[in-house]
Parts: C-alpha cells; sequence; structure tokens
C-alpha cells in the first residue's frame, strides 16, 4: 500500500527524519505506525501517542514489542 503519506518521527538519536507511512496497526488498544524511508524495503513500526493534543511517535526497536506489531501486520 502506497499513501506517500511523510510522518516525522524522531529516531533513537534524538533526530527528526521524515518517512513514508506504509500501512497503521491496531494492538492490544495501541495504535502503531509502520514507516519506512521513501523508495526503500526497510520499515519501523512507532507507537503512537497523544501528548497535550500532539501526536507522537514512539520507537518500539526490535525487540518482544516489535515482533509483535510486524505479526499483526503480516496477518493483513
Amino acid at each position: 500500500m502506497k499513501t506517500n503519506k511523510l510522518i516525522t518521527v524522531v529516531n533513537e538519536s534524538g533526530k527528526k527524519v521524515d518517512l513514508e507511512l506504509i500501512d497503521i496497526v491496531k494492538m492490544d488498544g495501541n495504535e502503531y505506525v509502520i514507516v519506512g524511508p521513501e523508495d526503500s524495503n526497510e520499515a519501523y513500526a512507532y507507537k503512537t501517542v497523544i501528548k497535550n493534543g500532539e501526536t507522537e511517535y514512539l520507537s518500539v526497536g526490535q525487540g518482544e514489542e516489535f515482533k509483535k506489531v510486524l505479526q499483526k501486520y503480516n496477518q493483513h
């Protein structure tokens, strides 16, 4: 699914990066975005968090939470 919608995330180094939105996954009462650099096969998962009315995206890294999000994404 190509949406060509870009979102700005803060990566693990604290740097803001624009990434292309690939998909949205809802799981365990949370919403996650699957994003990646434009024209790349890489993908990352970020948890959507609303703070003071602002949407923030928190990296879930490569741990257990990431594996669950990836598994859920692959089911559809």
